[in-house]
């Protein structure tokens, strides 16, 4: 299966933890964003406009190339990864993806995380098994 997790930036490690064992499990990822421009532009993406609208680009190809989409929760606010659910959840609605998992406790709650097509699971573990 292909997979794409979002999370916040701010807490790369865990995203990439995921990711490990996503890869471990035999799934490939459609983009590790963890490892790519994002982490030279923390400070601000405007200033590389153009590197900054590729990754944008990158990030939703990813999203639309994948067959789950895993939403990493954190103690640390997200914004792209709102972008990124919102993406999945119109995709979920359509019958396009048929996974779309938020892992982890809700720290700063959204709606959208209790859309009926959100599964919500404590971990990666718990999600891996169920697809099994």
């Amino acid at each position: 299966m292909k997979i794409y997790v979002a999370g916040p930036l701010a807490d790369v490690e865990r995203v990439r933890a995921v990711q490990v064992a996503v890869v471990a499990a035999g799934h490939e990822l459609t983009l590790d964003w963890t490892r790519g421009s994002d982490a030279v532009l923390r400070e601000g993406y405007s200033s590389a406009p153009d590197l900054a609208a590729k990754i944008a680009t990158d990030d939703l190809e990813a999203v639309l190339n994948a067959d789950a989409v895993l939403v990493v929760m954190s103690e640390h606010d997200g914004r792209g990864m709102f972008v990124e659910l919102g993406v999945a959840l119109t995709r979920a609605r359509r019958g396009e993806l048929e996974h779309l998992v938020v892992l982890g406790p809700i720290h700063h709650e959204s709606v959208f995380y209790f859309h009926p097509a959100v599964q919500r699971m404590s971990a990666v573990e718990e999600w891996l098994v169920s697809v099994a």
